[in-house]
This record gives structure tokens, C-alpha cells and sequence, in this order.
């Protein structure tokens, strides 16, 4: 297959979206082939989780919505690309790394904001 007919994988990953929920819908993630993390919906109810159950729903809606893309991901790699080479391996482990990364920096975004506005639901003296 010539360069100009080999479909852009890259273009593909990004475009492809898979979706999941956790804490019975109150907690939404969006990420793409690629795992990057794409959309992130909290509902205002889920503020009276404690900041570790809000931080346990985000990373489970995040592990099944990164799993169900990557499963979407790896069907859509042309046969001729799927063939493992050491390259690959440690590409995969790095994009891997950087997905885990990537969720650790949200987790403490979302334990920050869990915080404040735990402060601020307190009831003032």
C-alpha cells in the first residue's frame, strides 16, 4: 500500500471516542483511541461524595472508557500493523505511562476541587 493510501491511524485513534459512567451516572469520562482524556462530566450531585469515592468513580469511569477504546483501537490496526516489534512494545508502554500520567494529574485536580468545596459547604461559626 502506498504512503498515500495508508490510512491515517493517528487521525483515527483521535477521532474514535468510547464513553463510560460510574457512581451511578454521576461521574462521565470521554477519551479518545488514543487515551487521551477528552471530556469530564461531574454532576453537581456527586459533590456530596467524599473526595476518595469521587477519585475511585473518576478512575473507574476512566479505566473502562480507556479500555473500551483501546479494544476499538487495536480492531481498526490494518493486520500488517499488528504484528508486535520491540518499537511497538515500547511505544505502547510509553503511551500507557503517559495515559496513567495524565489521570494521576486529574485525580489531583479533582481531590483539590473536592476539597474547597468541602471547606465551603462547611457551616460558617
Amino acid at each position: 500500500m502506498a504512503a498515500a493510501e495508508q490510512p491515517d491511524l493517528v487521525a483515527q485513534f483521535s477521532a474514535l471516542r468510547e464513553t463510560a459512567a460510574a457512581a451511578n451516572g454521576l461521574v462521565e469520562v470521554e477519551v479518545d483511541g488514543t487515551s487521551d482524556l477528552v471530556g469530564l462530566k461531574i454532576d453537581p450531585r456527586a459533590m456530596r461524595l467524599s473526595s476518595e469515592e469521587l477519585s475511585a468513580a473518576i478512575r473507574d469511569a476512566f479505566g473502562r472508557a480507556r479500555d473500551a477504546a483501546q479494544e476499538r483501537a487495536a480492531q481498526a490496526i490494518p493486520e500488517a500493523l499488528r504484528m508486535e516489534t520491540p518499537e511497538l512494545t515500547t511505544l505502547l508502554q510509553d503511551v500507557k505511562a503517559d495515559a496513567h500520567a495524565r489521570m494521576d494529574e486529574i485525580l489531583v485536580v479533582a481531590n483539590e476541587l473536592t476539597a474547597r468545596l468541602d471547606r465551603l459547604m462547611q457551616p460558617k461559626p
